[in-house]
C-alpha cells in the first residue's frame, strides 16, 4: 500500500473549480481529493468511494443543491458514516439553521480564512477517526461476550438435553426465533419501545425458559406417550419451578437479566385470553417478553419431534398457531409470526447466516455509541464525549463570538461572527479574562461564579464591560465548562460565546 493509499479522503463539492481549488491549496497535500460540481456527482462519488472520510459541502450549486445533497444523505444514512462541513457565502442564521438540522457537523462561511479552515477541517477528521475505532473496539468486544454467551447457552442446552431430549435444539431455536421476533415487533409497532440492548436481553433470558424442566420427574419428562390428568399438572408446574430457582439464586432481583428471565420463565405458558397458566394472566398483563417467549415456543414444539408426537410441517404449524389450535396470542405477534414464515422455515433447517451474530453486535455497539452508555472507564469515549459537547455548543450557538479554552495546555481561541480569529495563545500560566482588560470586580464575579460549576452543573451567563476589536462596551457572556473524570478535580476547560447588547 502507498502512502496516498493511507491518506484521509475529502470530497470537495463546489461548482467552482476555483474554490475547489482553494480548498485544497488551504488543506496542502496532507489529505487525497475527491471532487464534485453538483449534488448528483454527490450521489455517484459516494458509491464509488464509500471510504470518503469528510465532505466540505457548498450550499449553492446546479441541479441539486447542498440542501438538497443533505436531505440524499439523511435517507440513506450517509450522514451518520461521512462528517459534512457547509461551505457557504450565506451567512444568515436560517440557513445554518437548516444546515445543522440536517446534520452537518460545522459551518465555514466565506471568504475563507485558511487557518480556520485547516483546523475545523482537523478537528472534524480526528472526532470521527477517535469514533471509528471506538465503533471497532465496541463491535469486537460485544461480538466476543456474545460468542461466550452463545458457548455458555450450549452448555446449559445439553445440561437440560441430557434429562430430557428434546431441550438441546428447542433452547437454541427458542433464542434465535424470539431474537426474529423481537426485531419484526419493532418494525411493525412502535407500542413496545423496545431497544437493541433491550433485544439481546430477552434473547438471552429466553434460553431459560424451561429450567424448570431439571425437577420434574424423568418418567415424565420423557413419558413417550400421552400424560394423566395427574402427570400434567406436575409437568405444568416447571414454570414455577424455573422462576423459583432464578428467585432463590443470589442475584440482585432487580437486574435487568434476572427479573426478564425470571418473567419468562414464570409466564410463559400464559394465553392471551386468560387461559394458560399459572397465574391466568391476559392481554398486556403478561409481559411482552414472556409473549414473544410463548409464542415461538409453541411453534418450535410443533415443528419438532418429540418422544410422544411426530413433526409438524412449517405451514401447519403456523395455521394451527393462527386459527388459534394451540391457544390465543397477541393479534399483533400473530401478524409477526406470519410475516416470519420463510425465516423461521430456514430457522428449523438450519439455514440462518453464520455471519448474523457479528451484525447483531455491529447494530447494539451502534445504539450503545449513539445513547453515549458505555462505562466511563472507556477513555477513548470520554474523549470523544467531550469533543461531542464542545461540537454541540458551537452549532447551537453558531454566528456568535465564540471562546474555546482549554485549561490543561492554556490554549485560547476566541473568533469573532464572521469566522475571523481575534486572539490565539498557548501558555497554561496566562489568564484567560485578562484578554477581555474587564475590571477587577468583573473578574472575580466570574471566576467565583466558575468555582460554582460542576460536571452536573456546568453553565453561567452574565454581562461585562469587555473590550473586543478595540471596542469597549457591554457584552452578554455564556460559559460551559468542560468535565473529564480522567481528571482528579474533573475540570479541564471552556467553551463560550459573547454578544454585544
Amino acid at each position: 500500500m502507498t502512502n496516498m493509499d493511507k491518506r484521509q479522503k475529502i470530497l470537495i463539492v463546489d461548482d467552482s473549480e476555483f474554490n475547489r481549488d482553494i480548498l485544497k491549496e488551504f488543506l496542502g497535500e496532507t489529505y487525497t481529493y475527491i471532487e464534485a460540481e453538483n449534488g448528483n456527482q454527490v450521489i455517484q462519488k459516494l458509491e464509488e468511494n464509500p471510504e470518503i472520510d469528510l465532505m466540505l459541502l457548498d450550499i449553492n450549486m446546479p441541479q441539486m443543491d447542498g440542501f438538497e445533497v443533505l436531505k440524499w444523505m439523511n435517507q440513506f444514512r450517509w450522514i451518520d458514516e461521512i462528517p459534512v462541513i457547509m461551505i457557504s457565502a450565506e451567512e444568515s442564521i436560517e440557513a445554518m439553521r437548516r444546515a445543522y438540522e440536517l446534520g452537518i457537523t460545522d459551518y465555514i462561511t466565506r471568504p475563507f480564512d485558511a487557518l480556520i479552515v485547516k483546523k475545523r477541517v482537523q478537528n472534524t477528521l480526528s472526532l470521527y477517526a477517535n469514533q471509528k475505532r471506538l465503533i471497532n473496539v465496541v463491535v469486537d468486544q460485544v461480538y466476543e461476550k456474545e460468542e461466550n454467551s452463545n458457548i455458555l447457552i450450549g452448555i446449559l442446552s445439553n445440561v437440560l438435553g441430557s434429562r430430557n431430549s428434546e431441550s438441546r435444539e428447542h433452547i437454541l431455536h427458542i433464542r434465535k426465533a424470539t431474537e426474529m421476533m423481537l426485531r419484526k415487533l419493532v418494525n411493525t409497532t412502535d407500542a413496545y419501545h423496545l431497544t437493541e440492548a433491550d433485544i439481546a436481553l430477552i434473547t438471552t433470558a429466553s434460553s431459560l425458559h424451561d429450567i424448570g424442566k431439571i425437577r420434574i420427574p424423568e418418567e415424565i419428562l420423557n413419558k413417550p406417550g400421552r400424560l394423566t390428568d395427574e402427570e400434567y399438572k406436575i409437568m405444568k408446574t416447571h414454570s414455577e419451578i424455573g422462576a423459583s430457582m432464578i428467585k432463590d439464586m443470589h442475584f440482585l432481583q432487580d437486574n435487568p437479566l434476572v427479573h426478564t428471565a425470571w418473567e419468562i420463565c414464570r409466564w410463559h405458558h400464559e394465553r392471551w385470553d386468560g387461559n394458560g397458566y399459572p397465574d391466568g394472566l391476559k392481554g398486556e398483563e403478561i409481559p411482552i417478553s414472556a409473549q414473544v417467549v410463548s409464542i415461538v415456543d409453541v411453534y418450535d414444539a410443533l415443528t419438532s419431534e418429540r418422544c410422544y408426537k411426530k413433526a409438524f410441517d412449517h405451514n401447519t404449524a403456523i395455521k394451527m398457531i393462527q386459527e388459534g389450535q394451540c391457544g390465543q396470542f397477541n393479534p399483533i405477534l400473530l401478524k409477526c409470526l406470519k410475516e416470519l414464515s420463510i425465516q423461521f422455515s430456514k430457522m428449523i433447517n438450519n439455514e440462518i447466516d453464520d455471519n448474523k451474530n457479528y451484525y447483531e453486535a455491529q447494530r447494539l455497539s451502534d445504539e450503545i455509541l449513539r445513547k453515549k452508555s458505555l462505562p466511563h472507564k472507556n477513555y477513548s469515549q470520554r474523549v470523544v464525549k467531550i469533543m461531542q459537547e464542545k461540537v454541540d455548543f458551537f452549532k447551537a450557538n453558531s454566528g456568535r463570538n465564540s471562546i474555546e479554552y482549554n485549561a490543561i495546555s492554556g490554549h485560547l481561541t476566541i473568533i469573532n461572527g464572521k469566522q475571523q480569529i481575534l486572539c490565539q495563545k498557548e501558555d497554561p500560566e496566562f489568564d484567560i479574562f485578562e484578554v477581555f482588560k474587564a475590571n477587577e470586580e468583573d473578574i472575580r464575579h466570574i471566576r467565583d461564579l466558575l468555582a460554582q460549576t460542576s460536571a452536573q452543573n456546568k453553565e453561567i451567563s452574565l454581562r461585562i464591560m469587555a473590550e473586543v476589536e478595540n471596542k469597549r462596551q457591554m457584552y452578554n457572556l455564556k460559559l460551559h465548562t468542560l468535565w473529564s473524570p480522567s481528571r482528579e478535580d474533573g475540570y479541564i476547560g471552556i467553551v463560550g460565546y459573547f454578544d454585544v447588547i
